[in-house]
């Protein structure tokens, strides 16, 4: 399975939220779910949205947003749907960490982003690639 990136607006949204310094990667991935139409404002209050924030784990809030998004928009296999797309979510990211070399495995092995142990240290580095995956499972369920 290829990693490849299909949103470089979407990535650049998330870098220019990154780059003004005061959101977390995790918050700059809710805050552009919110801007690309994939969950409500409403939906930027879920408590386990939130808590995701607030731990600027990137993993943890995309897979809120991901639960959100198939809640309004499942086809009647929301659990099944949801699992597939972030099994898939994790996979592509494991793909793109492994591809993409030293610079975005430092500090961590090929492993912990599959176990989705240590996607909380690489979140702000991620959160643009993270971010682009998300989309593209929302884009192939809708």
């Amino acid at each position: 399975m290829t990693s490849v990136l299909q949103f470089p607006n979407a990535r650049l949204y998330i870098h220019n939220l990154l780059a003004l310094g005061h959101v977390t990667g995790a918050e700059a991935i809710a805050r552009g779910a919110h801007e690309f139409g994939v969950i409500s404002e409403a939906s930027l209050s879920n408590p386990e949205l939130i808590s995701a924030v607030n731990d600027c784990d990137c993993c943890a809030a995309a897979h809120c947003i991901l639960l959100d998004y198939f809640k309004d928009h499942g086809d009647g296999n929301g659990g099944e749907a949801v699992e597939n797309s972030w099994n898939t979510v994790l996979k592509r990211l494991y793909t793109y960490r492994v591809n993409a070399g030293s610079s975005a495995n430092a500090g961590s092995s090929a492993n912990d982003v599959k176990d989705n142990s240590n996607c909380r240290q690489i979140c702000s580095n991620l959160a643009p690639v993270i971010f682009d995956l998300l989309l593209q499972e929302v884009r192939r369920y809708s």
